[in-house]
């Protein structure tokens, strides 16, 4: 990546990028480097706009192409997506702006500024006669609407039905909230909320979770509030942060968390532990294992241990407590990470199940008696949620489901099902990922 000082340029090297199989998250880390807070909120604004718009975009751009544009380079095909999502969507760009900016590109990526500069004046002339796409099949429809691949949709029709799939999938489009969780080792919550308004941010209080804070709005970014200097937060998503609680750790025990890159739920679990104890943050990517020091040192938390291993062999110990915060398909997050409708696929989902299976498997041996053990994910599916678990205790008749109620705030009760299954999707996706817990207790 280039990085030149031009949000339009970065974020068409992301969607180029993403397109060919990068995950956004990291090309996005480093596309902001050296961004002022103005130009690195347009950016994600355009990349994720993008990405969760990009099939309706396709066809409303195959409308008004002399030939579709998946016939085109990959160069080419982002510019006029760009160019098309700031017209349709971005009120406060001028029509100017998105076409001009739009052909600069394309002078530069693409070649193709004739095409470029043709089909999105063609659009600004027929814009208020375009109407949405009109397909018989309703999944293909669904699909195209609000861009989603037609094998998801085809999965979640089948399971919710029309209706409730629509309504996931409209919401699966709205732009995520950033929730703050209070290092509860340092600070409360209404201390946390006194600071960052102090600071000119505007919070409100999480409804499930105790230590949730939603920012609404920062003068700046995160790293320049007093409270990150003090390690007094960490961003975490209100589900991710009623994990921790289905586990409930107690100061002085031993905990593992099987999976812990980049130390969220291993730090909360310290928090809960005050600091006392011990907590083995387990972590099989070398990369990943300085994020847990970072964010554990940040937050003064130093009884979080990481510690490189791959989850479904280690060995080392016994535990009071475990996590395992498995690796999924990711498809609770679709929100949050647009990128992710693009780049898995139906099999995405019988790939994760082996290692899921492994890792729950291996784990459990190193319970203690007595001992807890949650297991979660972000993602929404049976295979991976439901089925695992009940495939694991039909397996171990020495583990029994166990209800996390007890454990959970009053407000939070509801997110657990009949079966004992914690589950915010669907349900509270307009606060919430789409996350899924289940706690095991060994006899």
């Amino acid at each position: 990546m280039t990085l030149k000082n031009n949000p339009r340029e970065r974020a068409l090297e992301v969607l180029t990028r993403v397109e060919e199989g990068a995950f956004a998250d990291a090309l996005l880390d480093r596309a902001r480097q050296g961004l002022e807070a103005r130009d690195s909120s347009f950016l994600l604004e355009l990349v994720y706009g993008v990405l969760r718009n990009r099939t309706l975009l396709d066809w409303t751009l195959n409308q008004l192409s002399a030939q579709p544009i998946e016939k085109t380079d990959a160069w080419t095909r982002n510019i006029v997506r760009l160019g098309a999502y700031q017209m349709l969507h971005l009120d406060k760009i001028p029509v100017s702006a998105a076409v001009n900016t739009s052909v600069e590109l394309a002078k530069t990526f693409g070649k193709k500024h004739s095409y470029v500069n043709g089909l999105l004046r063609n659009m600004d002339r027929k814009r208020g006669s375009l109407t949405g796409p009109t397909f018989s099949d309703p999944v293909k429809k669904l699909s195209t609407l609000y861009s989603h691949p037609d094998w998801l949709v085809k999965r979640w029709e089948k399971r919710f039905g029309a209706e409730q799939t629509e309504i996931l999938l409209r919401e699966n489009n709205q732009h995520s909230p950033l929730t703050l969780r209070t290092n509860i080792f340092k600070t409360t919550r209404e201390r946390l909320k006194d600071s960052l308004e102090a600071d000119g941010a505007t919070v409100e209080e999480t409804a499930f979770s105790p230590a949730g804070l939603t920012l609404q709005s920062s003068p700046g970014g995160l790293r320049t509030l007093t409270a990150y200097e003090k390690g007094w937060f960490m961003v975490q998503d209100e589900a991710a942060q009623l994990i921790a609680l289905l586990l409930a750790p107690r100061p002085g025990e031993t905990v593992l968390d099987a999976c812990a890159a980049p130390g969220g739920k291993a730090t909360h679990l310290a928090e809960l532990m005050e600091n006392s104890g011990r907590l083995v943050a387990l972590e099989s990517d070398r990369s990943r294992i300085g994020k847990i020091e970072e964010n554990r040192t940040r937050l003064g938390l130093t009884i979080v241990e990481p510690v490189r291993g791959d989850a479904t062999r280690y060995d080392r110990g016994r535990f009071d407590k475990v996590l395992i915060d498995a690796p999924c398909s990711g498809l609770g997050v679709l929100r949050r990470h647009p990128d992710g409708r693009w780049n898995k696929s139906e099999s995405s989902i019988r790939e994760r199940t082996a290692m899921q299976r492994a890792i729950l498997e291996n784990c459990s041996k190193l319970l203690n008696p007595g001992g807890a053990l949650v297991y979660a994910t972000c993602t929404t599916e049976p295979e991976e949620n439901d089925d695992m678990i009940e495939t694991f205790l039909n397996n171990h008749p020495d583990f029994a489901l166990d209800d996390p109620r007890p454990l959970l705030p009053a407000p939070a009760a509801k997110l657990v099902d009949a079966g004992n299954f914690f589950r915010t999707f669907p349900g509270e996706m307009r606060t919430m990922d789409g996350f899924f817990g289940a706690r095991m207790i060994k006899r």
